[in-house]
């Protein structure tokens, strides 16, 4: 399996008689709201009825109590929709979990405390894909639009997913895999380096300096990379160090929010 990013989803148990009457009103209304929420459109109770194997009569009962409650809607022509009050939760719940949401507030700290852009970005097996950016206080506008792709053997972002993705990522045909053989034959010790302190720094194109460090998910793998952009001059060599200590601090916490959020992969 490709180390670079299988969605599943659990079954829930049959509703069926060997259950208690509550737990199988409890999945029944359930499955209705999934059923709902999964659709391209409004559905009819036939077909609703249908998809979940029950009878129209069975149903009907729920269906109302789920209108008179707002998570689901009722149309002219009396087919139902996901609701108001399903759409307000699901949002809420998509921010609560949503990676970049959870990683946000942090970002906007080192942010403030350093005053460099800040960047966090997921690897794909072309490179760094930029997920956000918060320019820093330099007088030039530094930032990476969402989206953006940075190479792997010329980026800080892309030397720390040398050093920290898993060797078994360095097998497949991807151009990760030849940006490593290339990098490994020539600075080997560089990666190592890299390990140990916990960051990388890389001048990203003349005049500019990135620092990086990893950002790992619940199983200790790399799903993210944390970093900082200024001109060099903001980036002088001896201030790099703390610098780059302060990220690993910062992306120690976007791990550990996204660990306990349940987050693993970006």
């Amino acid at each position: 399996m490709s180390s670079f990013l299988k969605v599943g989803q659990p079954n829930m148990p049959p509703v069926s008689k060997s259950l208690g009457q509550g737990t199988q009103s409890v999945l029944l209304t359930v499955e209705i709201l999934e059923q709902l929420a999964s659709s391209a459109g409004p559905v009819g109770i036939s077909d609703l009825a249908r998809q979940i194997g029950t009878s129209k009569s069975r149903i009907f009962r729920h269906l109302q109590t789920l209108v008179e409650c707002g998570f689901i809607s009722r149309n002219a022509d009396g087919e139902y929709e996901a609701g108001s009050r399903l759409l307000t939760f699901c949002r809420a719940i998509n921010e609560r979990y949503d990676p970049v949401s959870i990683a946000e507030p942090i970002l906007y700290g080192l942010k403030v405390k350093l005053g460099h852009t800040v960047i966090i970005s997921r690897i794909v097996s072309t490179g760094i894909y930029v997920i956000k950016s918060i320019s820093g206080d330099s007088s030039i506008v530094l930032a990476m639009r969402p989206g953006s792709v940075l190479p792997f053997d010329r980026s800080a972002q892309g030397l720390v997913a040398l050093a920290f993705m898993p060797v078994s990522a360095r097998k497949d045909d991807t151009e990760f895999a030849r940006a490593y053989e290339r990098f490994a034959q020539t600075s080997p010790e560089q990666l190592e380096v890299i390990r140990k302190q916990g960051w990388a720094a890389a001048q990203m194109r003349e005049g500019l300096v990135g620092v990086a460090a990893p950002v790992f998910g619940r199983s200790g793998r790399l799903i993210a990379t944390l970093g900082m952009l200024d001109t060099a001059a903001a980036m002088k060599p001896d201030s790099v160090q703390a610098k780059g200590e302060a990220l690993v601090e910062a992306a120690e916490a976007v791990s550990q929010g996204l660990t306990a959020a349940g987050v693993t992969s970006i």
